[in-house]
């Protein structure tokens, strides 16, 4: 590289080698590159769509049901689920009264949440309202006997709709989500 005499300015510095840019094929390797990082990004960041929450949220319930279910019968221990506004606890009969559970595992369906449910227990409406008591709604007991019960979960905002269904044997369905519409939602 040449270097300039003071007061003089070199506006050559390819000296010796021929001076060029990038090549198209450079240029799309780069692009290529950051696409495929972009992508992952993405995709691995939690941009999901509703009926992908909702779906996620439901089937979180009914893992956390199956896996009640062969807890009970395995440890010979009495479950139940405790629906409230906005949230679920497990709950746990010690031999006098229902208690909630304090395991970590189960302590996420405590959380809160924007859906609103809908519980049918051995066919009659159950009310979902907030209390200070315990109140069991779904039973899962040791003997492997288990409450037959449709649950809505219901996204207004956006006007979805999951359906739960569980029988006396323990056996789960999800259906949905799919579009709250007016037939829906006077069967609700």
């Amino acid at each position: 590289m040449r270097i300039s005499e003071p007061g003089t300015w070199t506006t050559d510095i390819c000296t010796g080698r021929r001076c060029r840019g990038f090549t198209i094929l450079e240029i799309l390797v780069v692009v290529a590159i950051i696409a495929i990082i972009l992508s992952t990004i993405l995709l691995n960041t939690r941009f999901s769509r509703p009926e992908t929450s909702l779906k996620q949220h439901a089937q979180t319930i009914g893992k956390t049901l199956r896996l009640l279910f062969e807890e009970a019968t395995l440890e010979d221990v009495n479950y139940a689920l405790w629906l409230q506004p906005g949230r679920y606890q497990v709950l746990q009969y010690d031999g006098e009264s229902w208690q909630p559970v304090r395991d970590r595992l189960f302590a996420r369906l405590a959380r809160k949440h924007d859906y609103e449910d809908r519980l049918i227990v051995d066919g009659q409406p159950v009310p979902i309202e907030a209390s200070e008591e315990p109140k069991p709604q779904i039973l899962i007991l040791a003997s492997g006997d288990v409450s037959s019960f449709e649950w809505r979960i219901l996204d207004r905002r956006n006007g979805l709709m999951v359906l739960l269904q569980g029988d006396a044997l323990g056996q789960l369905s999800i259906e949905g989500p799919s579009v709250i519409t007016e037939t829906t939602e006077s069967s609700l």
